[in-house]
């Protein structure tokens, strides 16, 4: 099974590259994601987060165990209204942060087969796309938080 990669590895700061082959290792690949995912209690997870430099990300509900795809994400539009929330995330085991996020946005995305789509997202769905995007650019969440709520000295102990 695929490993999740954790801070502050350097890989978790690249640009994904975009994807551009819709085949069978794609889908396996967004399998094998949710499956780590799922095992590891988290809600999304990007395709960086697992050393694979492509722009890829899976969201789910570990409960349903039903999962979306996102290839090639792109927001298109970030409501002025924002809210702050906390984070945390698998690559940054134990740490937690407050960060301010879109309530409501719109993302155009291919699925699996290259399809493009457009949704609307709010609410926690909203503010975990934005989490993993900013995976597919290098970001992680401590570099958006306002405050870290827990895990501030093992955030310190990683840094040096």
């Amino acid at each position: 099974m695929i490993k999740i990669i954790k801070y502050p590895d350097t890989f978790l700061r690249r640009t994904a590259k975009k994807v551009t082959d819709f085949d069978n290792e794609l889908q396996k690949l967004a399998e094998s994601m949710a499956q780590r995912m799922f095992q590891d209690d988290g809600i999304g997870l990007a395709a960086p987060q697992v050393n694979i430099g492509q722009r890829l990300l899976v969201i789910g509900q570990a409960d349903a165990k039903n999962y979306k795809t996102y290839v090639n994400p792109e927001i298109t539009f970030f409501s002025k209204n924002k809210e702050v929330s906390e984070e945390g995330c698998l690559s940054l085991p134990k740490i937690f942060g407050l960060v301010r996020r879109a309530k409501k946005v719109h993302v155009k995305y291919q699925d699996l087969t290259g399809l493009v789509h457009k949704d609307k997202l709010s609410g926690l769905e909203a503010v975990v796309l934005q989490h993993e995007l900013d995976h597919l650019n290098g970001i992680l969440f401590i570099d958006r938080a306002e405050e870290i709520t827990k895990g501030q000295d093992i955030l310190d102990s990683l840094k040096k």
